[in-house]
């Protein structure tokens, strides 16, 4: 079960600071691609192309479908594999009866500290847009996520 919170903010540099002050360990900054597929189960399929390096990555993952604007999210995700058959992947979706929805392209920065991982999202499509995802371990980060309220003043 995935626990996170998730919501839109003006800018990522303060929750950058944030990491960096509050000693999470920078993990990676990648490029990514992300093709969601959606069915009538209420579950995505999500294919994920990551660059780093001009190394890239195809990574294919399951999550419940849940839109919902609250900022808590809790919901079953699916480990993700890596894949170089594009044809098998798609003929894959199209059995289980997956429909392309929309595309995000975004850059990714994650920090992580104990049990807890952020990931501060700099979207370029859809729309313009910065999103902050803290997920983990559900008291750490409700703990992480009550001391950015009180540091920062935010959300």
């Amino acid at each position: 079960m995935e626990y996170e919170y998730s919501f839109n903010v003006e800018d990522l540099n303060p929750y950058i600071n944030y990491c960096n002050d509050n000693d999470f360990e920078f993990i990676e900054e990648t490029n990514q691609s992300r093709t969601i597929y959606r069915n009538e189960n209420k579950t995505m399929a999500r294919i994920t192309i990551k660059e780093k390096n001009n190394n890239i990555r195809k990574l294919l993952d399951f999550k419940d479908d849940i839109l919902t604007d609250d900022i808590l999210i809790e919901r079953r995700e699916s480990k993700s594999i890596e894949f170089n058959d594009d044809e098998a992947v798609n003929s894959i979706l199209d059995f289980l009866n997956y429909k392309k929805d929309n595309t995000l392209i975004r850059k990714r920065y994650v920090y992580k500290k104990n049990n807890v991982k952020f990931e501060l999202d700099d979207y370029d499509a859809p729309k313009k847009a910065y999103v902050v995802a803290i997920e983990g371990e559900k008291t750490e980060v409700d703990k992480v996520y009550q001391d950015i309220i009180k540091k920062l003043n935010k959300i």
